[in-house]
């Protein structure tokens, strides 16, 4: 399988560059910065752009199987970039045939499957209140993918850690007893590559925490 990795130079892009090699995938990664990748392979192609580049984006995308997006933003910023840049990372989907896309998200970007209690209710008004410019992108790129026509799954975990990947996960929404409160990012990185050949999540919005 080829795949496409957008924000792979962060720490679970990396994570998940790395497991999709050692996996036998080939791998096109994007980055804004592609000194931080700090991988070499022969089946790993490093396409330099930002998300407005719409002619490296298409490069990014050209022949692959399925895209992975783990695109956040770091510093705050105005307008929502994420969002616009996820739009141009599916129109070039659109025009050149790939049916399917894996991103990440947070518990901001509510599913109508979500039953939030009270302590979930506080963290995404905390999110909301004191972080309002990311909220507020990641509320728009689950909107910009969920209005696509290409077949997507947004994963959404909770606090996120460096621990090790161990392939146990739990799915479910907010509100619904199953799922916990951390996730590893090899875990992320993991479950993420998994639903490219699966569309058991197709048209849905998970959380996904360690089992």
């Amino acid at each position: 399988m080829r795949v496409a990795v957008f924000g792979a130079t962060g720490s679970t892009g990396r994570s998940l560059v790395a497991q999709a090699l050692d996996e036998g995938h080939s791998v096109v990664a994007y980055a804004r910065h592609p000194e931080k990748l700090g991988i070499a392979h022969d089946r790993l192609t490093v396409v330099e752009g930002d998300l407005s580049d719409v002619a490296a984006i298409e490069r990014a995308v050209e022949r692959v199987d399925g895209v992975i997006s783990l695109l956040g933003q770091g510093m705050p910023q105005k307008g929502t970039p994420i969002a616009q840049g996820t739009r141009n990372i599916l129109a070039a989907m659109k025009k050149l045939g790939v049916r399917r896309v894996v991103v990440v998200a947070t518990a901001s970007a509510a599913d109508p499957h979500d039953a939030p209690k009270l302590r979930s209710r506080f963290f995404v008004g905390i999110a909301k209140l004191l972080m309002r410019p990311a909220y507020d992108d990641v509320v728009a790129t689950a909107q910009a993918v969920r209005e696509s026509d290409r077949v997507w799954t947004i994963v959404r975990p909770p606090f996120l850690n460096d621990g090790p990947k161990t392939g146990r996960v739990l799915v479910g929404y907010l509100g619904d007893g199953v799922t916990g409160t951390y996730l590893s990012r090899a875990n992320l990185a993991d479950f993420m590559l998994k639903q490219l050949a699966d569309d058991q999540y197709a048209g849905k919005a998970p959380i996904v925490t360690d089992a």
